[in-house]
């Protein structure tokens, strides 16, 4: 009942890495929910965080940042500059996966106060050339973490591997290889 919810509260969106950029990547596939482009940076590459909060539960392994563009609609583009950021942070029982984020955006003021409550798992076999965006709305709190990585640890050995599946994106190809 649980791998069924999870199952239907999921979304995945694809990000192909922009060559000659450290941290530019496209919407290459799937729903688009995020922005056409995404700035994903890695853990050395991001200023040093202070270790409280969830900073002391999971090491960081990243930062997701990004802007909509006037021209693109999604329900996360609500106030001015439109803004959506997440840190990045490893579960590491789950080291297939890159990390996991709770997705911020632009509040009234203009500013990041707060998040959405929204999961994001992010995964990638190929060195942060191509990513997977899991998206799970309302499932961001620590309770539903360990439930959604479980599923999804076991989702991407058999789902990517079904016949059919793998026909749309490389990552999803390069799953179905595996």
């Amino acid at each position: 009942m649980v791998n069924e919810f999870i199952s239907k509260m999921m979304k995945v969106s694809f990000y192909k890495h922009k060559e000659g950029t450290t941290s530019s990547y496209y919407h290459s596939g799937g729903v688009k929910l995020l922005p056409n482009r995404l700035s994903l940076s890695r853990e050395k590459e991001i200023v040093n965080v202070q270790r409280k909060g969830r900073n002391i539960l999971h090491p960081i392994t990243g930062q997701l940042l990004s802007r909509f563009k006037v021209n693109e609609e999604s329900p996360l583009k609500q106030y001015k500059p439109y803004e959506c950021r997440t840190q990045l942070w490893q579960v590491p029982q789950y080291p297939l996966f890159i990390g996991y984020g709770t997705i911020g955006i632009s509040s009234e003021s203009g500013r990041i106060e707060g998040d959405t409550g929204d999961l994001v798992v992010l995964y990638s076999i190929d060195d942060w050339e191509n990513i997977a965006i899991f998206y799970f709305a309302g499932m961001g709190n620590p309770d539903s973490l360990g439930q959604v990585m479980q599923f999804l640890n076991e989702w991407i050995k058999t789902e990517f591997n079904k016949e059919g599946n793998a026909s749309q994106h490389p990552l999803q190809k390069r799953l179905s290889d595996d």
